[in-house]
């Protein structure tokens, strides 16, 4: 039902052509607030150099900006992707922006908050044992004045954020391939590599390599095309995906993070193929643990074809676990 949804509006190849086009205008229209003041900073010091060298390490020190200040103009500019993409779904497509999340077009908001809390718990439990491994890498640098800042401007900007990169990949794009394609398989593996391409320019690409990185992309992004084929529904994908920012900016950073904040610990050098395992790890823990909560039975589900047929009318029960049809 989650592909089908995508049946209910307009879907011309050039219609994606354009729509990603619009978003795309949209991200660029939301970075205006970042380049006019990070130009503005870099000529205040007297080298314009200095913006090719934020650009390339996302440390807004550099610039001599609060940390916090460029944090939260970083975040901004997805506000502008996310309504180039509600132009793109509603007055393109024609149909309801949340057919994106699912079927029945209303977030099971349960989901969503369920999925994010056993993500954030999976992850202390991963950095505990990385800790262990090494906690001389670990140090407290707890400021109360900028944590807090940075609490609520991750509370405030990172739910948009995370949500725009599901609704865009997993929900427009993976949609629309699998329409085109019929096949939820194509559709899964094409738009983890279109996550992983999209995160390319992330600095951690040149400081652990491309290699690693881009593995470790795919992966996360076939875990959540998973979740969202499984769930029929992008509310797990967003959950977890807005917890893994939200804990990487507020708890934990480390040098060539595409997230540099003044966060609880600083971490110095990740070591890339223990986070790479322990993802791998969390992510199967979190799959069987969602398979008994939500009663998902056996992985056909992944591989049956997509019917080019429209979905019926959905209506979700009152515990959101099993979706009832009304004709």
């Amino acid at each position: 039902m989650f592909f089908q949804a995508a049946a209910r509006g307009s879907n011309s190849w050039w219609l994606y052509l354009s729509g990603i086009i619009i978003v795309a205008l949209g991200y660029l229209l939301g970075q205006v607030p970042l380049g006019v003041i990070t130009l503005w900073a870099a000529r205040e010091q007297g080298n314009l150099g200095l913006v090719q060298e934020f650009a390339e390490t996302m440390d807004f020190s550099v610039l001599g900006l609060d940390t916090n200040v460029g944090f939260a103009l970083a975040l901004i500019m997805f506000l502008g992707a996310l309504l180039g993409l509600w132009i793109v779904i509603r007055y393109l497509h024609q149909r309801p922006f949340l057919s994106l999340v699912n079927a029945p077009g209303k977030i099971r908001w349960s989901r969503f908050f369920w999925g994010a809390g056993l993500w954030i718990v999976l992850g202390l439990l991963a950095e505990g044992v990385s800790w262990v491994i090494n906690p001389e890498a670990y140090h407290l640098q707890f400021e109360a004045g900028s944590f807090f800042i940075l609490v609520v401007i991750a509370l405030a900007l990172i739910p948009f954020q995370a949500s725009f990169e599901e609704l865009f990949v997993r929900g427009y794009l993976m949609q629309g391939i699998g329409l085109g394609t019929h096949s939820k398989v194509i559709a899964m593996v094409a738009t983890s590599f279109l996550f992983a391409g999209l995160h390319l320019m992330n600095p951690e690409v040149t400081e652990f390599g491309m290699t690693t990185m881009v593995t470790y992309y795919v992966l996360v992004g076939l875990f959540l095309a998973v979740l969202t084929v499984r769930d029929d529904g992008l509310e797990l994908a967003m959950g977890v995906h807005t917890a893994t920012n939200l804990y990487g900016s507020i708890f934990i950073t480390f040098e060539g993070s595409a997230l540099q904040t003044p966060a609880l610990i600083r971490l110095d050098v990740p070591d890339v193929q223990i986070m790479l395992l322990m993802m791998v790890l969390s992510a199967t823990l979190f799959l069987i643990v969602a398979s008994r909560k939500y009663g998902w039975v056996g992985w056909n589900k992944l591989t049956e074809p997509i019917p080019s047929t429209k979905p019926e009318l959905i209506v979700l029960d009152q515990d959101e676990s099993h979706p009832s049809t009304n004709i």
